[in-house]
């Protein structure tokens, strides 16, 4: 029989009572120096914090993606600027630098208006990747398996489909349900099978998040989730995090360009409070 532990507001965290109470200070700090009292996405944030993700379709620029694939592309072809380059992997180092188009999307206004209305706060970009997940029909590996990220307690996450995604093009997947509700033992390893998921969680539990360029699709991560492996084309993704404090309680290492952050008008500077200035 399954034994659950139910969250609270603060959530069953592998950081224990500690980093619950780092969370806590940072978020009062944060809502208190940058507030937000708006619900203009209320429906969106309330699927959030229920089910762990959302999906809004056909509200991106796809041109704009489609400029971000062409730059992206660019640097698949130099290799010089990418941090991983292997037969399952390829992944841009430092995005916002070396394809500049990803500065538009980070700093979108719905993208920020929706993190600020889930934080009721105006947070900051913390950690992002610009990858490419090759077809290999070898079976899946690292965060191809399921898992629950421990960057924050509470975080959220924005992925950026720069193909159409259909389920066997390998799309973000994640576990109904597992973002409030995690099982007793769920920290005893971190990467869980598909297998495992529906035999915890029950087989209608996992979602894929298949879709066009265009669709934005929300979660908070620290729910169950994997990235599909690509069974019949490569598929090319931007993901966006945003927070409250440093991931990881870690020294920010992503950067962003003087010349940038100086253009981001006042009220979007915060967000970029935990990028480095280049």
């Amino acid at each position: 029989m399954i034994e659950w532990v139910k969250s609270t507001d603060s959530r069953a965290h592998r950081t224990g009572a500690e980093g619950v109470k780092l969370y806590n200070n940072a978020c009062i700090a944060r809502r208190k120096q940058y507030p937000v009292v708006t619900e203009n996405y209320k429906d969106t944030i309330n699927e959030l914090n229920e089910n762990g993700f959302a999906v809004m379709r056909n509200v991106l620029d796809k041109d704009l993606l489609l400029k971000l694939k062409k730059q992206f592309e660019e640097q698949l072809k130099k290799k010089e600027n990418l941090k991983e380059n292997n037969d399952h992997f390829s992944v841009v180092d430092q995005p916002l630098v070396h394809c500049p188009h990803t500065v538009e999307l980070a700093f979108n206004d719905l993208v920020i208006n929706i993190a600020s209305e889930y934080f009721k706060c105006t947070p900051a970009l913390g950690t992002f990747n610009l990858r490419r997940s090759h077809i290999n029909k070898d079976g899946p590996v690292k965060h191809q398996l399921f898992h629950s990220d421990p960057n924050s307690i509470k975080f959220i996450k924005f992925f950026f489909y720069l193909n159409d995604v259909g389920y066997e093009d390998g799309p973000f997947s994640i576990v109904k349900g597992s973002l409030n509700t995690k099982f007793k033992g769920w920290l005893n390893k971190y990467r869980w099978t598909e297998d495992e998921m529906k035999r915890i969680y029950g087989d209608d539990s996992i979602i894929y998040a298949t879709g066009n360029v265009g669709d934005l699709f929300i979660a908070n991560t620290t729910s169950f989730h994997r990235g599909v492996p690509p069974l019949k084309k490569d598929r090319d993704m931007l993901t966006l995090n945003y927070v409250i404090h440093p991931e990881d309680w870690k020294t920010p290492t992503f950067e962003i360009k003087q010349q940038d952050y100086e253009m981001l008008p006042e009220n979007k500077k915060p967000v970029a409070d935990f990028l480095i200035k280049v």
